[in-house]
């Protein structure tokens, strides 16, 4: 493919002519490139190829990539990995990219011409590569355009190309880890092949949701548990709760009924202001009236005084002429008389209403006088029986008694405390005892004695079986590591079981786990305990690293350390990690020197010997390359034999620790019973004092009934005095009266003036004297009976506005009283609409309320409570409750949705699945018909999707069953004929623009390899399947080939003479191949 001669690495590139004789002798038309296909890689100081630039142009279907070792086959594997910015990692070389640059330069580049399908062009992608002082830096370009790699990469995904996936990029250092993947991985790198990897991604869904509703429903178990625990707790302080309840119940009733009573005092004083206040109205009212009838009768009584002064001097001057007709007088004076008579009538009815008045009086003086004698009567009651002192006695008494069980109870729940650690104690003791006995118990015994400062290693070996018991973790825990490894019987046994131990030595006592939450518990709760294991966190999925000991026969190899024994894959992968064991060997010999070379020629680092351990260490210093070996002793025995016995020792210690345990139980239990004959007594006394408190209630009531009677009866007649004091005043009918009296004066008037008018004619002289003198007298009389009714009204003015000060003065003391004791209801019993609704349902009476708050006080102090945080701790866990309630309710909905959506997912996924499946397993199956032997591929279904697998299985041989291909029980050539197979099966399914495979043919023997080769260019060179590419040193004679393989012969590298090489030019070369292989196009 390239020869050492051009000077300019990058102006000239070696290639091949249009004219060729390799492309002219095809007979077909050529086969088109599908998008993504490769279709030339340039590179340029690229590991082995170094300058001028070397163009390789591959075919569109299968491409035989030949040459001897060491000339770069491998090295084209790389250049597409590197220079389509796939990891360095999965070629499993170095892992830095300046490390792919050719030894002794400082930069190189990779250019990959990628199609761009049918009627587009080509998409051309170039890696410039440069060492630089801090590492390396790399440039890339798409058609010449400067990208960043993750666009790179993006391009890359959009076309389906999978690097990291071994069923489509196959490179030489990953055969044996293809060969070594399990069932599990293989179906992962199967689906990743398939199609946009859609079914991958849904598998991974399916995973996610599966695990998810696994920790859903252990969360859900736990609150169910949690829930059903808390109920049956409850349960068991309900009678408890009840009393304390009820207590409480009273209490508030007690409060609010002294509530109430505080504001019916209040009421009281209000009904008294308003009736004060009211009364006090009334008599201003009355005040004001007779002030203004007062003020409108003086101006007439004036004016009536003027005209009798006026008068008088009038009849004084006619008096001589009147005393001439005195006759007529006298009998004018006879009607006067008449008149006056009425008057005097009338005035006499105004006395007998002082009399009235009188009568009145005495009936009040009649009824204050009986309240009076009840009042003494009631007086000389004898008092209330006061039962203060005794009922306080009592209810010390009581308080005392309660004390004395609270105590006892105290005492009781301490001995039980105590009984349940000691009963946990005997468990805890029964367990190791059972652990002393069994084998793992013995292998812990073992660990624990071997390992110094681990002795909390078996409680915490105990705990971790308890949790996962319990369903607490979320992934995978398994430990101590020492009690998982199980050695496998055959020869060389118990050397190899040595061996192990000494290698696995420092991670006997470690835990391993998969989930990160299950790594902070693990480390939280052995950091409480102090224990110094340490947690492994291993992730899920990844295979199992296994070790080639079937390379190194020919060195005396028995086998790597990781295939003596047998261990959960969790454990294994662990211990491959940590300790390397796929890369530690045991051979049957003690040759140092042969040890020596193959570690150097082979980099092996770790060998047991039969009597010591190598450790090879290359180092390299002074621009030379150099080793050193460190030789170790073995270890003896002491874990991982079979030979370790039931420790005596400590089997009697803990019999000893049961017997003392037993022994303190029977002492707890006859200290709870004696507690419990203390308590009896203790009631019976607390029940005779509720009696006597009883009996001590009833004869207050009947002493109370007595004083009610009495003061029922003095009620009754401060009514009746009441209802007199609200009587009216008969002197307040004066008014009418002397009404009656001014009406006869008028009428008097009338009657003098109708005599004077009859006789004027006859008597006009004696008529004007009379008038004259009659004019005078009346007005004369007038005056003075206006005159007496005025200070009569005067008398009653005063004595009106004395009852209104009076009335006043009351009334502000009744607000005044009011007043106060409102507010000190108000700060002392605030009221809310709630206690206004209650205060209905109450005794409206004041007395009977306050004895029914006696009653109450009393069935108050007769319920006792020995547990006071009973009601906090009954309410706290029903609270929890209703939240467990919630959340489990919550829990059901979510896990009903997942389930759900995990069926939607695997009606999508599994048919697919299936079917794919089914096309493979056709496919191997005939194909492994054609090399003379049985396969078949199976979809291995599981409740858990992460455990679906593709199992394998082949046959070999006539007489021999279907098995299961494995990394250990076929040969390598079998599994190389295996793997190549499947890959082509894979061939008619895989949606990729190409696959790589490189040197998967080596160990087969001649007859299978021509028949794989058969098989594989028959299932590569049909139309719609991927490019492919084959790499191997040699292939067999007279092979069949067809119009559509590439053969690529690559001539390059140091073992290349290049004076030799320089006699040919490509044609020359590329001529010989030819006709080797009889006019098959080459291309170069």
């Amino acid at each position: 493919m390239s020869r050492r001669g051009r000077q300019d690495p990058e102006s000239e590139e070696d290639g091949v002519d249009d004219d060729s004789p390799s492309k002219r002798q095809r007979s077909g038309a050529p086969a088109a490139y599908p998008k993504g296909t490769v279709k030339e890689v340039k590179v340029f100081n690229f590991m082995t190829y170094g300058e001028p630039a070397v163009t390789i142009k591959p075919g569109a279907r299968l491409n035989l990539v030949l040459g001897p070792n060491g000339t770069g086959k491998s090295s084209l594997v790389c250049a597409l990995c590197v220079g389509l910015g796939g990891s360095t990692k999965l070629l499993g070389r170095a892992d830095n990219v300046k490390d792919y640059i050719r030894r002794g330069c400082d930069r190189g580049w990779v250019e990959t011409a990628l199609s761009g399908g049918p009627g587009s062009a080509d998409i051309v992608i170039r890696c410039e590569m440069a060492k630089t002082d801090s590492g390396y830096k790399t440039d890339w370009r798409i058609n010449g355009a400067s990208k960043t790699k993750k666009e790179v990469q993006a391009l890359v995904k959009s076309l389906n190309i999978q690097f990291d996936n071994l069923c489509q990029f196959l490179p030489q250092d990953k055969v044996v880890q293809f060969a070594a993947m399990d069932q599990f991985e293989l179906l992962v790198a199967t689906e990743k092949a398939i199609g946009d990897a859609s079914l991958h991604e849904t598998h991974l869904a399916l995973n996610e949701k599966r695990q998810l509703v696994k920790e859903r429903q252990n969360a859900a178990d736990a609150s169910a548990r949690r829930h059903e625990q808390l109920v049956g707790e409850n349960q068991k302080l309900e009678r408890d709760y009840e009393r304390f309840k009820r207590r409480r119940n009273l209490q508030e009733r007690v409060a609010l009924m002294k509530k109430k009573y505080a504001w019916m005092g209040v009421r009281a004083l209000q009904e008294q202001a308003k009736a004060a206040g009211e009364e006090a109205r009334q008599a201003q009212q009355a005040f004001n009236a007779a002030q203004a009838e007062a003020n409108h009768d003086e101006r007439p009584l004036k004016q009536r005084q003027q005209d009798a002064e006026r008068q008088k001097k009038e009849a004084t001057q006619l008096q001589q002429a009147v005393r001439a007709k005195e006759g007529d007088a006298r009998k004018a004076a006879d009607q006067v008389t008449k008149e006056e008579e009425a008057v005097r009538e009338n005035r006499a009815k105004l006395q007998g209403l002082q009399k009235e008045k009188d009568d009145l009086e005495a009936k009040k003086v009649q009824w204050r006088n009986a309240i009076a004698k009840l009042e003494d009567a009631m007086a000389h009651l004898p008092p209330l029986p006061d039962h203060t002192a005794e009922n306080q006695q009592l209810q010390e008494q009581l308080s005392s008694l309660n004390e004395q069980l609270v105590a006892i109870e105290g005492d009781k729940q301490q001995l039980m405390h105590e009984r349940g650690g000691v009963v946990r104690e005997q468990a805890a003791i029964n367990a190791q005892l059972r652990d002393v006995d069994s084998a793992s118990g013995q292998r812990m015994a073992a660990l624990m004695a071997t390992h110094r400062g681990m002795q909390g290693l078996g409680g915490a070996w105990r705990w971790v079986q308890q949790q996962r018991a319990a369903g607490a973790f979320k992934g995978e825990v398994i430990g101590p590591l020492g009690l998982e490894i199980k050695v496998k019987r055959g020869p060389h046994a118990e050397r190899l079981a040595q061996n192990l131990e000494q290698a696995t030595w420092s991670q006997h006592c470690n835990f391993v786990c998969e989930h990160p939450d299950d790594e902070k518990l693990l480390m939280d709760t052995f950091r409480a305990q102090n224990l110094r294991s340490n947690v492994i966190s291993m992730q899920p999925g990844a295979g199992v690293p296994v070790g080639d000991a079937a390379r190194f026969r020919d060195y005396g190899v028995i086998a790597t350390l990781d295939e003596v024994f047998d261990a959960p894959p969790l454990v294994k992968k662990a211990l491959a990690n940590t300790c390397s064991l796929h890369k530690t060997y045991c051979v049957a010999h003690d040759d140092t020197e042969m040890i020596k070379r193959w570690c150097a020629e082979h980099g092996v680092r770790n060998v047991f010997t039969t009597q010591s351990l190598v450790n090879y260490i290359p180092s390299s210093y002074g621009g030379r390359e150099d080793a050193s070996t460190v030789n170790k002793g073995l270890m003896p025995l002491r874990v991982l034999g079979n030979a370790a016995g039931v420790d005596d020792e400590r089997k009697q210690q803990l019999l000893a620790q049961q017997q003392q345990a037993q022994h303190r139980l029977q002492q707890l239990d006859q200290q709870l019973q004696e507690k419990q004959q203390q308590e009896q007594p203790l009631n019976q006394q607390v029940e005779a004092v509720h009696q006597r408190r009883q009996q001590l209630a009833a004869e207050y009531a009947a002493a109370r009934s007595r004083r009610q009677n009495m003061q029922t009866k003095h009620k009754q007649a401060a009514t009746h005095l009441a209802n007199l004091e609200k009587k009216e005043d008969p002197l307040k009918q004066a008014p009418v009266l002397e009404r009656k009296v001014a009406k006869a004066l008028a009428m008097h008037h009338g009657a003098l003036t109708a005599q004077i008018e009859a006789v004027t004619t006859q008597w006009a002289l004696l008529q004007q004297q009379v008038v004259a003198d009659m004019s005078w007298r009346e007005l004369d009389m007038q005056a003075r009976a206006m005159q007496q009714a005025l200070e009569a009204r005067k008398g009653e003015l005063r004595r009106l506005q004395a009852a209104a000060k009076a009335a006043a003065a009351a009334a502000n003391t009744a607000k005044d009283a009011f007043t106060r004791a409102r507010a000190e209801a108000n700060a002392e019993h605030p009221l809310d609409d709630e206690a206004k609704r209650r205060f209905e349902q109450m005794p409206d009476d004041r007395e009977e309320l306050q004895e029914k708050i006696a009653e109450l006080e009393v069935e108050v102090a007769g319920i006792a409570v020995n547990n006071p945080r009973v009601v906090e701790e009954y309410l706290k866990r029903k609270a929890e409750i209703e939240r467990l309630a919630g959340e489990m309710a919550a829990q059901r909905a979510e896990l009903d949705s997942l389930h759900t959506e995990i069926e939607q997912l695997k009606e999508e996924w599994l048919p697919k699945l299936q079917e794919v499946v089914g096309q493979i397993n056709t496919s191997f199956a005939a194909n492994f018909a054609q090399i003379g032997c049985a396969g078949e591929v199976l979809l291995s279904q599981h409740e858990d999707y992460d455990k679906f697998s593709i199992q394998i299985k082949v046959k070999f041989r006539e007489h021999e069953d279907m098995q299961l291909l494995t990394a250990h029980r076929q040969s390598g050539g079998e599994r190389s004929v295996s793997t190549i197979l499947y890959l082509i099966a894979l061939q008619g399914v895989t949606v990729t623009p190409f696959r790589v495979v490189d040197e998967i043919n080596q160990g087969m023997d001649p007859a299978n390899e021509r028949k794989v080769f058969t098989q594989l260019v028959k299932a590569s060179c049909q139309a719609g399947t991927p490019q492919c590419f084959l790499l191997t040193p040699k292939l067999l004679p007279d092979l069949h080939y067809t119009e559509d393989i590439t053969i690529l012969n690559i001539f390059n590298g140091g073992l290349v003479d290049a004076g030799v090489a320089g006699q040919y030019d490509r044609h020359t070369l590329f001529g010989t191949a030819l006709d080797r292989l009889q006019g098959v196009p080459v291309v170069g």
